[in-house]
């Protein structure tokens, strides 16, 4: 009899122990589940259009949320506000042109480079009545342009590498959604877009007035470096890598499904922004999965791979032609260790 309630104090013990235990793990859990719902902002580069699909694509198909992030995205007003949003905490992670965030390292955003959407896509564009026939005959002409945009910093290295004196061109300052309209009305000579985002506003634009416009690549011209790509704060690589990795497996998940499903992508980012206009974003996405977002060696190699020759001359240019504070090296400037092969 005396074993026997021996034998049951034990197990009484037990037990208590037991449900000591779980509950001291259950704090921990919980603690765990908020973390997992807590948002990560993410920030796009310049307001929404057909490109951006592939990010509400990977929301909308669960490629964050399988992966832990509780993805909220965010429209932008400019890659360089973008850099300094991800660098000052306001947004998590996010989508901006590879030279801003260049420049803004070297300025001291401390801000890396963790996956590639293609070389540079902008496209310098004119009316076809304007007397343009070469570069040289930018010199003397009205640019219209906003401080802040990508554009405020490629146009000027991309007239010192084709030897234009960027001085003789007449700065018009036009607010972003306006400089489509103003090349149209004839209230500025040329504009710098970029390919499927304003490129295919202005073309509407210019269209719908009959007027014809020409354009030319700045990669096609000596600016062969990346564009834009894939942003983060280099503290997140080193303390909340899982996250990092998180975003960019997420984000090339929904750029795989978007290429191979373009009316779906389509539908699911009209759903989420249905005051697009659909004929418009259907062309953006078009030619953001088909001529910008996938170059060669994405392919090769892992979508987002950045070649590190190409890395290089990005840095390099960035260094010599941008307004940088210092010169920024390579190998501070990205890593491809969050890139699926």
């Amino acid at each position: 009899m005396a074993l026997t309630e021996k034998r049951l104090r034990i197990r009484s013990g037990m037990a208590v122990l037991a449900l000591i235990l779980g509950l001291a793990v259950l704090p921990l859990d919980l603690s765990r589940a908020q973390a997992a719902e807590k948002p990560t902002m993410i920030r796009m580069d310049f307001i929404l259009g057909g490109k951006h699909a592939i990010w509400f694509v990977a929301l909308e198909k669960g490629f964050y949320s399988k992966r832990g992030l509780n993805a909220v995205i965010q429209a932008g007003s400019g890659s360089a506000d973008t850099v300094r949003a991800i660098g000052a905490g306001l947004a998590d992670v996010g989508f901006a042109d590879y030279t801003t965030a260049i420049v803004a390292r070297s300025r001291g955003t401390p801000v890396q480079c963790v996956a590639q959407l293609g070389y540079v896509p902008t496209t310098i564009m004119w009316r076809e009545e304007t007397p343009i026939k070469t570069l040289k005959d930018l010199e003397g002409k009205s640019f219209a342009i906003s401080p802040g945009q990508a554009q405020w910093y490629l146009m000027p290295a991309f007239a010192k590498i084709n030897n234009i004196d960027y001085k003789a061109i007449k700065i018009q300052e036009t607010a972003p959604a306006l400089q489509p309209a103003a090349l149209v009305a004839r209230k500025a000579d040329f504009i710098v877009m970029f390919r499927a985002s304003n490129d295919e506003v202005a073309e509407g634009a210019a269209t719908k007035q009959g007027i014809k416009l020409k354009r030319l690549y700045m990669k096609d011209h000596g600016l062969n470096i990346y564009g834009s790509g894939l942003i983060v704060r280099e503290e997140d690589v080193k303390k909340r890598p899982e996250m990092i990795r998180a975003y960019v497996e997420g984000t090339m998940e929904g750029l795989r499904y978007a290429r191979d499903h373009q009316e779906e992508a389509l539908q699911i980012l009209l759903k989420q922004k249905p005051e697009l206009n659909k004929d418009l974003a259907r062309i953006q996405l078009k030619n953001a999965i088909e001529e910008v977002f996938i170059p060669p060696e994405s392919l090769a190699s892992g979508f987002g791979y950045m070649k590190p020759d190409i890395m290089e001359k990005t840095v390099r240019v960035t260094n010599d032609y941008f307004e940088g504070a210092r010169k920024v090296s390579v190998e501070e400037s990205y890593t491809n260790q969050f890139i699926k092969k």
